[in-house]
């Protein structure tokens, strides 16, 4: 504890100030990230003005500030890292963005597009098919107005009618 005390008191104003403020946005960094990991809260997409980047940019300027003094650089330089960990924060945060799916299907999307049926359909009732639209493969319940159609026949989606595809043979 007295090597602590004795570095502590050998730091400048400047340097114990850059310190308290690292070691702070550090673990409030930290917290963060561990709770956007359990966090299911979904943005409206990705804002350059945010806490997370007010974090980021005092993360940066005072362990870069921090550098600089030790290295008799001036203190701008710190300023400049806080600000190129803000700017590399955003576009991180944009490209997770873009990957992001909500996931819901649109059953209208369906339409026009060919299926496969798995479960063959019978006339008044109800079988399924194996669709691929909105970039993924879907069993979805089907219905036909005309014929019974039999498994491994070729539909083509017409209409949507109580989140069921209504199809024809192909």
């Amino acid at each position: 504890m007295q090597v602590i005390q004795l570095w502590w008191f050998n730091l400048t104003g400047a340097q114990q100030i850059l310190w308290i403020i690292a070691i702070f946005f550090t673990l409030f960094f930290l917290v963060q990230i561990i709770v956007s990991i359990f966090d299911s809260h979904e943005d409206d997409g990705v804002t350059f003005f945010t806490l997370r980047n007010a974090i980021v940019f005092f993360l940066g300027f005072s362990w870069g500030g921090l550098a600089c003094i030790d290295t008799d650089i001036s203190i701008w330089w710190a300023v400049l890292v806080g600000l190129i960990m803000v700017l590399i924060n955003f576009l991180l945060l944009q490209g997770f963005d873009s990957l992001n799916e909500t996931g819901n299907l649109n059953l209208d999307n369906a339409i026009g597009k060919q299926a496969v049926v798995s479960i063959p359909i019978p006339v008044g009732g109800c079988g399924k098919v194996n669709i691929s639209f909105q970039s993924r493969l879907e069993e979805l319940e089907a219905a036909t107005e005309d014929v019974a159609i039999p498994r491994g026949q070729t539909v083509t989606v017409l209409r949507i009618s109580n989140n069921k595809l209504i199809v024809k043979a192909s």
